[in-house]
């Protein structure tokens, strides 16, 4: 099917600071409305998109209505709904119960039915046989799974599961084979070794000098083996860190441009909000690169399809009224015009007036 690149919109759920957003752009997408709960994410959105034309909804989803989605059609829904509690974590800390936001993803899908759907999160997410069944078998849709690994598209470690939602049946190739070259073979080249140290905390002198059970992992700029996840890094950044010359032990936290960088967000891409919030939001995010494939593989469905499909439609509403209600409805109509009565010089006015109320 032929497209207009002007149709190749988007719409991202649970967005965070927008590495799906990125990685839809690079291929070519157009994002159009993202909703996100944290005001800083949300701010960060702003920095970076808004001159993309994104539209940024601040707040809940559960108070997000129909009427709030822009009046574009909206080709892929791009579902992210937290993943706390589907990761081996939450399972140690008796938390691993899944969560009801996936709910929510799929209220905003049965009642726009988008000819796409891309669904994220953690491998934990399989566990969850009731998460898993309710997309794998949602009726009109084709559910096409996938396992990514962020070391086969960048230097950064990160598993992930993707769940595409098709209307039309197509068979994906592997998104490795939309994948670039990655930017660099070894740590030191997503290293930003010419900005200044930053802020060593005395904590992670507490842990080099063996005060806790585990200690530090040290990376070294030469090393070509992929640097596991900093999960938690906002909090504690004593447990991954970097040698560097320079600092008076020889080690050093990443920065949050150097995460960024192994994540694969642009230079000049901005994080918006206090230190540990930018390190969450860079670390929680979809990996760009893989983002990038998938939209790349999407304009591949595209071409393969003879049309989009047709969503299904509501087919009414309509409100039953019993006599009680009938009644109170009458009884609050008659005291809203004894209440408001007017002089008679007001009469023939306040009349017409009263007419529009009935």
């Amino acid at each position: 099917m032929q497209l207009d690149p002007h149709q190749k919109r988007s719409a991202h759920f649970f967005a965070g600071c927008g590495g799906d957003i990125w990685g839809m752009i690079l291929a070519g997408w157009l994002a159009t409305m993202a909703i996100e709960v944290n005001k800083w994410r949300c701010k960060t959105l702003r920095a970076n998109y808004t001159r993309n034309g994104l539209q940024v909804v601040e707040g809940p989803i559960q108070a997000f209505t129909l009427d709030r989605y822009p009046a574009l059609p909206l080709l892929c829904y791009f579902m992210t709904f937290p993943c706390d509690h589907y990761t081996l974590a939450a399972n140690v800390h008796d938390k691993w119960s899944g969560d009801a936001l996936y709910l929510e993803a799929l209220r905003e899908i049965v009642l726009r039915f988008p000819e796409i759907v891309v669904i994220e999160n953690v491998l934990g997410m399989k566990k969850f046989k009731r998460v898993m069944e309710t997309f794998r078998a949602l009726p009109f849709y084709h559910c096409t799974e996938f396992t990514l690994y962020g070391e086969d598209f960048t230097h950064q470690r990160k598993a992930r599961v993707f769940l595409i939602l098709t209307r039309h049946a197509y068979e994906f190739s592997p998104l490795e084979a939309y994948r670039e070259s990655r930017p660099g073979t070894c740590l030191g080249d997503y290293l930003d070794i010419n900005a200044p140290l930053p802020e060593i905390p005395p904590y992670i002198y507490t842990r080099l000098d063996g005060a806790y059970r585990d200690r530090p992992r040290i990376y070294y700029p030469s090393q070509v083996e992929p640097v596991n996840l900093f999960t938690n890094y906002g909090r504690d950044r004593s447990l991954f860190l970097v040698w560097d010359e320079r600092a008076p032990r020889n080690v050093r936290p990443f920065t949050v441009r150097e995460v960024a960088n192994l994540h694969g967000f642009p230079p000049g891409f901005q994080f918006v909000g206090p230190l540990n919030e930018a390190y969450d939001m860079v670390i929680d995010s979809v990996l760009p690169f893989m983002a990038r494939a998938i939209g790349l593989a999407l304009d591949d469905y595209l071409a393969f399809i003879p049309q989009l499909a047709e969503p299904p439609q509501s087919l009414g509403y309509r409100e039953v009224l019993s006599p009680r209600q009938k009644r109170q409805q009458m009884e609050e109509a008659m005291a809203i015009l004894q209440e408001s009565a007017l002089p008679d010089w007001e009469g023939s006015a306040k009349h017409a007036l009263q007419l529009q109320l009935w």
